[in-house]
């Protein structure tokens, strides 16, 4: 009763030697999920570099990184901070969007 027991644990784990590099093949790792930040900002220019920068020191792939913008009526330099932190940094992330609007529709 024990016998046939051992065979089939033995040929058990001689078929997971022999398929154990096929269980896991280095093609199959996933990816983490591409995710979209949405930034909207209104005469933020004096936040935006805090919040800004605690985008960049995320502990995630920024090339699964999608950043949306949009900025409009703005009273101080709010359009100039976004357009050139864009500028340096839309090569690292995996889509940039940018939506300014200077004047009311």
């Amino acid at each position: 009763m024990l016998f046939p027991f051992l065979i089939s644990a033995a040929l058990l784990f001689r078929a997971e030697c022999y398929f154990s590099e096929e269980k896991y093949p280095e093609e199959s790792k996933m990816q983490p999920p591409t995710v979209v930040v949405a930034i909207l900002a209104r005469n933020t220019a004096h936040s935006l570099p805090y919040f800004l920068g605690a985008l960049e020191r995320l502990n995630y792939p920024k090339d699964r990184i999608s950043v949306w913008t949009a900025t409009d009526h703005n009273s101080d330099n709010t359009t100039a901070v976004l357009k050139e932190w864009l500028t340096v940094m839309q090569k690292y992330y995996h889509y940039v969007e940018w939506r300014p609007m200077d004047k009311p529709t």
